[in-house]
């Protein structure tokens, strides 16, 4: 790589001193986009303390530049939408998809700051009162999440009032806006969408443990969660996570519970593979009308690139019921890319389609 803007180059010499230890590793995508650069005659250029950042520079000089998974080929206003999950379910909403009945409560220091400038507005916004009014109206379970977070951070499922007002005032210490959504049944589908057309399915499942009729669920856990250590790479989970222990109570059980021998349990709301989900490719079998709603939903947002998670009913339905969860402006394929194989070849086919799409203009 060449020399950057941003520093040292991040290839070093050969004679270079070895990085500590403990230096980050450079993301997946980097290692990536670094040898399609090279085979396309553009440069990656990369923020050399984290590897997190940098530009795509086209063999013309134009750059493109990228911070995490989030790239140039979405415009700003589109992505910032997406990172908004209410806004976003209002826009897909009035484009004539459907989404999960949900509210979007604001936290007492928002309000309180709101109240200061403009007391007529402040006295509409929804607190947790009017989230306790929605769960009477739609009924339990819910979904409590942040609604600007991403991985399945902060996402909680309550089964009853007070696990929901627990939920809302753990959240709003952190974040000025929640979202309390509807619980919609159905199987987990991330499809990855670009210019149009759908490049990849994913069948994704919670972080689940399988009961010996012996050991409890913190053992079955413990034992799961060590298995992504040994392949060099980590659930940002632990055992004792509150989200595994709410998700648990949900279904009256906790870490000491002890399933049967074969007995599924499900430990986590949400598929994200950041938290130990899993995920099956189920792109050569998807159903034409699932592809042609993911399109639709990118499309509502403005996105060009986008990962378009969907609720489906029964995925082998000619024309299988769906409904649009959310989407991701950024979608990170790095956990898909370690199952190896036809897999990783599909990962790699998707970034170079988007490397050529970006040097396109």
């Amino acid at each position: 790589m060449a020399a950057s803007e941003f520093g040292d180059a991040p290839r070093r010499p050969l004679d270079a001193p070895r990085p500590p230890l403990d230096a980050p590793r450079p993301p997946l995508w980097v290692a990536l986009f670094e040898r399609l650069c090279a085979a396309r005659g553009a440069r990656l250029e990369v923020e050399p303390t984290y590897g997190y950042a940098g530009a795509i520079v086209a063999a013309d000089g134009r750059r493109s530049v990228f911070k995490g998974t989030n790239f140039d080929i979405n415009p700003a206003g589109a992505a910032a939408l997406a990172r908004d999950k209410d806004y976003a379910a209002r826009f897909l909403s009035a484009a004539g998809l459907n989404v999960p009945r949900g509210l979007l409560v604001h936290a007492p220091q928002r309000i309180a700051a709101f109240h200061l400038k403009n007391p007529a507005i402040a006295a509409r916004l929804p607190d947790s009162e009017a989230a306790l009014a929605f769960a009477r109206d739609v009924g339990f379970p819910l979904y409590v999440k942040p609604n600007e977070g991403s991985e399945g951070d902060g996402v909680v499922k309550v089964a009853d009032a007070a696990a929901l007002t627990a939920a809302l005032s753990g959240l709003c210490v952190r974040h000025d806006r929640v979202l309390v959504q509807e619980t919609v049944d159905g199987a987990d589908l991330r499809l990855v969408v670009l210019d149009g057309a759908v490049r990849a399915a994913f069948l994704r499942a919670p972080l689940t443990v399988v009961g010996d009729g012996l050991s409890p669920v913190s053992a079955l856990l413990a034992a799961r969660l060590a298995t992504f250590s040994a392949g060099g790479h980590g659930a940002r989970i632990a055992v004792d996570d509150p989200r595994i222990l709410a998700h648990l109570a949900a279904s009256g059980r906790t870490l000491a519970s002890v399933p049967a021998a074969g007995e599924r349990i499900a430990c986590l709301a949400n598929a994200n593979l950041s938290t130990g989900g899993t995920a099956e490719d189920v792109t050569d079998t998807l159903p034409p009308a699932l592809a042609g709603l993911g399109a639709r939903a990118a499309a509502a947002l403005g996105l060009r690139f986008a990962g378009v998670d969907l609720l489906v009913e029964e995925l082998s339905a000619d024309t299988p019921r769906a409904v649009v969860l959310e989407i991701n402006a950024g979608p990170g394929l790095s956990y898909i890319h370690r199952q190896g194989g036809a897999a990783a070849a599909r990962v790699e086919a998707i970034y170079a389609d988007l490397l050529d799409a970006m040097l396109a203009g």
